[in-house]
C-alpha cells in the first residue's frame, strides 16, 4: 500500500465529519453521544477516526491523545504521525474542526497530554464493519 498523501487524510476526515453531522440527526450508527455531535462526543468521535485510519490506510502511528487542563477538564483528539485531526473542536465557541494541522493554540490550553490506549469506549468491529459495507464514507 502506497503511503497515503496529507491530502488523502484530510479528505477522508472531511468525508467522516460531515457524516457525523448527517448521523447526529438521522441515527445511522449509534455512537456513545452520537445525538449530540459535536458535544460530549470527543472520545466516541476519535476513536472513531483512529480505527478507519488504521484501517483504510494501514497507519500504526495513530494516537488518541487525552488532554487534561488543570481544572480536570478532559478532551480528545487524534494525532497521525505529525498531523493533528480534531473533528469536534467546533463545540467550544467559534471554533472550527482542525484537519491535518501540524500544531494547534487551542489543543495548547490542555497542557497536559497523554496518549489514551483505552479504546472500548467505542467497540471497532461495528465501526469497520459500517465503513467496508459503504455506510460510513471515509
Amino acid at each position: 500500500m502506497a503511503k497515503p498523501t496529507k491530502s488523502d487524510l484530510d479528505q477522508s476526515a472531511r468525508q467522516l465529519l460531515a457524516f457525523l453531522e448527517r448521523n447526529r440527526d438521522e441515527d445511522i450508527i449509534e455512537y456513545p453521544f452520537s445525538g449530540l455531535f459535536p458535544r460530549n462526543s470527543c472520545e466516541s468521535v476519535s476513536l472513531i477516526l483512529a480505527y478507519l485510519l488504521e484501517e483504510k490506510y494501514g497507519l500504526d502511528n495513530v494516537r488518541v491523545i487525552k488532554g487534561t487542563k488543570r481544572s480536570h477538564e478532559h478532551h480528545f483528539w487524534v494525532r497521525a504521525g505529525d498531523l493533528l485531526y480534531d473533528l469536534t473542536a467546533h463545540q467550544f465557541g467559534r471554533r472550527k474542526p482542525i484537519i491535518g494541522a501540524l500544531a494547534s493554540p487551542f489543543h495548547m490550553s490542555y497542557p497536559d497530554w497523554e496518549v489514551e490506549s483505552g479504546r472500548e469506549f467505542v467497540k471497532r468491529e461495528p465501526i469497520i464493519r459500517a465503513y467496508r459495507e459503504g455506510i460510513i464514507p471515509f
